[in-house]
């Protein structure tokens, strides 16, 4: 138990800032992925069907139906399935976030530990230092990262759900519609 009090107390603050680092860069990382993942939805649902040429009669524009470029359904469904890859990775990410405190919590258990058991004035300021810094840095880079989480990746998630759902009404009501067509 010594040499793992001595660990935490040597590298404990350091761990927690190195892993706080990582894992804010790959909030940042996976949040321009599902940002990306978003516009391409987006572009795919805003899409229509239809090449554009330019009469060279009239000069004017003329929209032809395209059907190799037909966005359909399995389409939608096969980015959303990418998307919700995306958006697990973003879950392990965000289950991360709460190990900070702990391991704050721990280097302060650790730095008391090392307090208890003595060794004299520098001893103890150096058992102090670690369970402040630990704490300290634990506590920041928890919300700093659920700060980040919250604004940016998020959203992004939220966006895209809507935009699904709102996809998935519209489907429903075209079938709907179709099978209503076909009962006449």
């Amino acid at each position: 138990m010594g040499f793992m009090l001595e660990f935490i107390s040597k590298y404990g603050t350091a761990g927690i800032v190195l892993f706080g680092i990582a894992v804010a860069i790959l909030l940042f990382w996976n949040g321009i992925d599902l940002s990306n993942q978003k516009n391409r939805i987006e572009e795919a649902l805003k899409r229509k069907n239809n090449t554009y040429t330019l009469n060279a009669d009239s000069k004017e524009m003329e929209e032809n139906e395209d059907e190799a470029a037909a966005i359909t359904p399995d389409t939608i469904r096969k980015y959303e399935t990418e998307f919700n890859t995306k958006c697990s990775w973003h879950g392990v990410l965000v289950q991360c976030i709460p190990v900070f405190p702990l391991l704050g919590i721990l280097g302060t258990v650790a730095g008391l530990m090392l307090q208890v058991q003595g060794g004299g004035i520098e001893a103890m300021m150096l058992s102090l230092n670690t369970a402040l810094d630990t704490t300290f840095w634990g506590l920041i880079f928890a919300i700093i990262l659920k700060v980040i989480e919250a604004v940016f990746p998020s959203r992004v998630i939220y966006d895209v759900e809507v935009m699904l759902d709102d996809f998935d009404k519209k489907l429903n009501i075209a079938e709907m519609f179709k099978k209503f067509q076909e009962e006449k």
